[in-house]
C-alpha cells in the first residue's frame, strides 16, 4: 500500500526509510486480533525487524494517567546509524472520492461507511496522537528508556487505498496517485459492468491488503450476489475483486446513493 503523500503535508512528515529489496514472506509478528488496522502494524514490526539500521524501542504504549488510559503511542524506534529517535503513527485507510469537493483537499475523501474521513484523521493526529508524546504522564515511560520527548523526532506511516468514480479522470496534486486503487458504485451499478467472462471474489476485512493477483479461487456473478446483498442488507460498504481475461479490478460497492 502506498504512501497517501510522499514528503510533508498538514505539518504530517512521512516516515520514509530505505526500502527493503527482501520482505519476509511469513508474517511472524502476529495480530492479537483481526483488526486490519492491528495486521498492517504487524506488516511494519516485521519489516522494522528485517531492517538492519533500525531498532524497536516500544510499540503500543498506552499512557496512563489516574488509573485512565489516555492514548497510545504506535511505536518508537531507533535509526542506529544516526542514532536519531522516531515516534511513528501508523495509518492504513481506505478512502472513498466525494465529487462535491475538489479532489485535493481532505475534504474529500470519505471513509466506505462514511463514518471516517481523511480530515478527521488528520485532525486527530494533529491535536491528539502526535502531542500525547509531550503530555506529561509519557515523560515517565519515556525515562525507562532514558528518553525525552525534545530527543524524539514525530512522524506518520500513512498510506491508504483511494477508490474513485468509474468516469474518474483527474490527476491528484497532493496525493500519491498511486494510491488509486479502484473504483466506487453502488450494486445496480456494479451487476451492470458483467460480462459472461467475468469472475468474482468478495475479500474479508483483513484481506482488504491482499492484491487481486494473489487470489486462486474465483466465483460467478450468482454466487457472488448474495454475499454482496448481505452487506447492503445492512447498510455496509463491501470489496469485491473482478478478473476479466487476466486483468484484475478493485470495487467497493456502497448501499447509498451518493454522500
Amino acid at each position: 500500500m502506498p504512501l497517501l503523500w510522499i514528503d510533508q503535508f498538514k505539518d504530517l512528515i512521512q516516515f520514509r526509510p530505505t526500502l527493503l529489496n527482501h520482505f519476509p514472506k511469513n508474517l511472524t509478528t502476529k495480530p492479537n486480533n483481526k483488526r486490519l488496522g492491528k495486521l498492517a502494524e504487524c506488516l511494519f514490526t516485521d519489516w522494522v525487524n528485517c531492517t538492519p539500521d533500525l531498532k524497536i524501542g516500544v510499540e503500543n504504549l498506552q499512557i496512563i494517567e489516574d488509573k485512565l488510559t489516555i492514548g497510545e503511542l504506535d511505536i518508537i524506534l531507533q535509526n542506529l546509524l544516526s542514532g536519531n529517535y522516531f515516534h511513528i503513527e501508523l495509518v492504513t485507510k481506505f478512502y472513498l472520492y466525494n465529487p462535491k469537493f475538489d479532489v485535493d483537499t481532505i475534504e474529500a475523501w470519505i471513509g466506505p461507511n462514511r463514518n471516517d474521513s481523511l480530515k478527521n484523521k488528520v485532525d486527530k493526529l494533529q491535536q491528539k496522537q502526535l502531542p500525547l508524546l509531550y503530555h506529561p504522564a509519557t515523560g515517565k515511560y519515556l525515562k525507562t528508556l532514558r528518553l525525552s520527548p525534545e530527543e524524539i523526532q514525530q512522524r506518520v506511516c500513512f498510506k491508504a487505498w483511494l477508490f474513485v468514480p468509474l468516469n474518474f479522470n483527474t490527476t491528484l496534486k497532493l496525493f500519491n496517485n498511486e494510491c488509486i486503487a479502484g473504483y466506487y458504485l453502488t450494486f445496480n451499478e456494479f451487476k451492470r459492468l458483467h460480462t459472461s467472462k467475468t469472475t468474482y471474489f468478495c475479500p474479508q476485512k483483513q484481506d482488504w491488503l491482499r492484491f487481486p493477483e494473489t487470489q486462486k479461487e474465483w466465483f460467478s456473478l450468482n454466487e457472488t450476489i448474495p454475499k454482496i446483498q448481505e452487506f447492503m442488507n445492512v447498510q455496509q460498504a463491501i470489496m469485491v475483486w473482478t478478473q476479466y481475461e487476466g486483468q484484475h479490478t478493485r470495487y467497493i460497492i456502497v448501499p447509498y446513493q451518493q454522500f
